[in-house]
């Protein structure tokens, strides 16, 4: 199993324990299903199926989840938070069965509902503490896509369940305000289990899913729970007893279960996939605006619906400047800094698409010459350096007559976009750029040109006709500037200076 399992070793008293747990989490939830849903034993098991068995499956599943506590280091805390989650809702069903069930003057609210209450906060903090101890370097998409989807699940649930029963409730204040906190409870319940669940990227394996369900249902049974007492918007009967308990089963069912899945970012997903969370429920958000445009929802269903909307919108502002920021990087020369190959592709055909006989623009394909000598003898480390330096001094002499690239290698690219006349001086300027002298070695640069769109009419016609060109000039052997530079001062090291 896990390296993190510590404690609780397997001896014959946990075997028995677990054994015990087994056989009231799953025989007792069985029964009670077949009691309650089948007919199974009639009436002669109405007691010990919504009474003692009843408590005493809540009370193996908090115990189950005490004892994983001690299986597992990192998810000690979460899990006994959990625990006790559930230990406060097993004393609210044990002070039920006690002093409640059949008795017509009990008191509302009683202690059985602090007891009910008290299960939602510390729930909340065990799964908070789960996914912290789980959750490894996640992006900020999917922690956004989770707050989107924990939000827009709270403003259904505001919207569907509570904005019905604060309608619906009646009663001292007191009265009102507890009956509001089992959907409030509820609704945050389910939140945070969907975000939890997409924050798993949809995928949360068998623990978390255990986990997950067990919390899901116990949102279900009390919403339906709510429901069915309040007015009778639902169906009497026992029906909803046993979805409790399958709570209580999937929860304790953990204490045989391996560690909960580290919760990672996968690879950068599809398209459609990073997509789908804001684009699912901000169909959800403006279906609900519909309803609040033709209705009177209540002002917690208003502010959940407005923070989803923001999130959403957060959510896609931020990703399209992420996107962007990352188009940047792979058009970029990693080396360099430069605007690479398919920058340049990108921007010829553009230019090309716009380029008139008045407003002419010039592709300048330039080679190092003595670059291949200068890497081979001291080395391609250093050879980098001098791509970078050069990189720098073309982006320099460029300015903001084009723009400049490095295509591969040793070769690079300029598009200048600045008026006629200065073609000829921003050339001289770019080839100059690309020059360096020093001890035993002399790097320089062959260059050929074509005009948009008087010699090319295409991308494809003006990088051929300016590499054709190029390689005239080198094979010529014309040096690359009008006027030889100056001799620089011999340095001690070998060391490129720039011209």
């Amino acid at each position: 199993m896990a390296t993190d399992r510590s404690g609780f070793g397997d001896t014959q008293a946990v075997r028995v324990l677990r054994l015990g747990l087994a056989i009231l989490l799953v025989g007792g939830t069985a029964l009670v299903i077949l009691h309650d849903w089948a007919g199974l034993g009639g009436n002669s098991l109405d007691y010990l199926a919504g009474g003692p068995l009843y408590d005493a499956i809540v009370i193996a599943a908090a115990v189950a989840c005490l004892a994983r506590a001690s299986l597992f280091k990192r998810e000690r805390g979460a899990w006994i938070l959990l625990g006790l989650a559930i230990l406060a809702w097993a004393a609210g069903e044990v002070y039920w069965t006690w002093f409640i069930l059949d008795n017509p003057a009990a008191p509302y609210p009683s202690p059985a509902d602090v007891a009910y209450l008290t299960f939602y906060p510390l729930a909340y903090a065990g799964l908070a503490m789960l996914v912290r101890a789980r959750a490894h370097e996640l992006d900020w998409r999917r922690w956004m896509d989770g707050a989107i989807a924990a939000l827009g699940t709270a403003a259904l649930g505001a919207a569907f369940v509570f904005d019905f029963v604060a309608g619906e409730t009646t009663g001292t204040s007191l009265q009102v305000a507890t009956s509001l906190a089992y959907p409030l409870g509820d609704i945050g319940m389910l939140a945070l289990v969907v975000g939890v669940i997409t924050l798993t990227d949809w995928r949360p394996g068998r623990t978390w899913s255990l986990l997950l369900v067990g919390l899901a249902a116990q949102v279900v049974a009390d919403i339906a729970y709510t429901l069915q007492s309040t007015n009778g918007a639902l169906p009497a009967g026992n029906w909803i007893d046993p979805i409790y308990l399958i709570s209580a089963a999937c929860l304790g069912a953990a204490v045989w279960q391996p560690p909960a899945a580290p919760i990672r970012s996968s690879e950068r997903p599809g398209v459609w996939r990073e997509m789908m969370v804001p684009v699912l429920f901000i169909t959800v958000m403006v279906g609900l605006f519909v309803m609040q445009l033709l209705g009177s929802n209540s002002g917690l269903s208003t502010a959940l619906w407005a923070g989803t909307m923001v999130a959403v919108i957060v959510r896609l502002a931020v990703s399209d400047r992420e996107n962007r920021l990352l188009l940047a990087r792979v058009q970029a020369d990693p080396l360099t800094g430069l605007a690479n190959r398919g920058r340049l592709q990108i921007d010829l055909e553009r230019q090309c698409a716009a380029a008139t006989e008045e407003r002419a623009v010039t592709l300048l394909f330039l080679d190092l010459n003595g670059f291949k000598h200068y890497n081979d003898t001291l080395g391609h480390p250093a050879g980098d350096e001098l791509l970078i330096v050069l990189g720098r001094n073309l982006r320099e002499a460029v300015g903001t007559d084009g723009f400049a690239y490095r295509i591969g290698g040793d070769e690079f690219c300029v598009l200048l976009t600045c008026p006629e006349d200065r073609f000829d001086e921003v050339t001289r300027d770019a080839a100059r750029a690309l020059t360096a002298q020093g001890k035993g070695f002399a790097v320089s640069a062959a260059w050929g040109s074509a005009v948009i769109p008087r010699e090319a009419a295409t991308p494809l016609e003006a990088l051929q006709l300016a590499d054709v060109r190029m390689y005239a000039q080198k094979e010529s052997r014309r040096v690359a500037l009008s006027a030889p530079a100056p001799p620089l001062p011999q340095a001690p090291e070998p060391e490129p200076e720039i011209i």
